[in-house]
């Protein structure tokens, strides 16, 4: 046994991370999940951005000064998760939060000057994460598989499916 991808006599075994019996493309795009994740963390830490900050910074670059409420719709999290990731980035240097002139209630969410700076280092690790994720694949490779998950995130987020065999 050579143990070369290609050579007939190499044992096949399992990935490493989670299998479940019976759910091999749910099994899979865990396992997917996890080491995009791991990869983009490790990229992430290179850059000296924490995730999911660079959600944040990127965000707050293309969308400017927003209410917290905004970060919360768009993160798909809960308030008191946004808001704790919120304090870190304002302890961090990242952010400043400040009351809404016009509803003292909400706080209002901008970039400070260290995170601008920090914005293109969290554009180079994802678009590095990018370019690592579908190194493997052609254009139409990539094009299908955009299509493919987009279906799934669709479906799975589409309640009148929920219920269909």
């Amino acid at each position: 046994m050579t143990g070369l991808p290609d050579d007939p006599t190499t044992e096949t075994r399992p990935h490493v991370g989670t299998s479940i019996e019976g759910a091999p493309i749910g099994s899979l795009l865990l396992q997917v999940i996890r080491a995009h994740a791991r990869v983009g963390t490790e990229l992430l830490n290179e850059a000296g951005v924490a995730s999911p900050h660079e959600i944040v910074l990127l965000y707050l670059d293309a969308h400017g000064p927003l209410p917290q409420t905004d970060l919360v719709h768009y993160m798909g999290r809960d308030r008191s998760t946004v808001t704790a990731t919120l304090q870190a980035m304002e302890r961090a240097g990242l952010v400043t939060r400040a009351s809404s002139p016009s509803d003292k209630r909400a706080m209002i969410v901008q970039l400070s000057r260290k995170g601008r700076a920090a914005v293109p280092r969290a554009q180079a690790a994802w678009h590095e994460l990018e370019r690592r994720t579908t190194s493997a694949l052609t254009p139409k490779q990539q094009a299908d598989l955009m299509s493919a998950l987009s279906a799934i995130r669709d479906a799975l987020n589409d309640p009148t499916k929920q219920n269909r065999r």
